[in-house]
């Protein structure tokens, strides 16, 4: 079970840290194309780092939980960024 831990625990940290990057780099208008560029980063770091381990046994669940947990992350951090800008009067979808 420590082993599994092992491999998903590293794509949720890719996943806070590209959240708190995205926050500090990107303007509140493209706040929502970082956080997909973050979903899609952690797809292919959960993907290889799954393929890595060489194990087959529960390799889809090692994966879902790896990107079940970044979606969590990214969908809060989202939550936060759309606070944030309609705080400063900024609309993240355009009509």
């Amino acid at each position: 079970m420590r082993r599994t831990w092992q491999s998903i625990a590293p794509i949720w940290l890719v996943a806070l840290v590209g959240a708190i990057l995205t926050g500090v780099v990107a303007p509140p208008e493209l706040a929502l194309g970082g956080v997909s560029l973050t979903l899609a980063v952690s797809t292919i770091c959960a993907l290889a780092v799954q393929l890595a381990t060489g194990r087959k046994e529960g390799f889809v669940s090692r994966v879902t939980a790896s990107l079940v947990g970044s979606a969590v992350i990214l969908a809060l951090a989202t939550v936060v960024f759309a606070f944030a800008a309609s705080a400063n009067g900024i609309q993240l979808l355009h009509r």
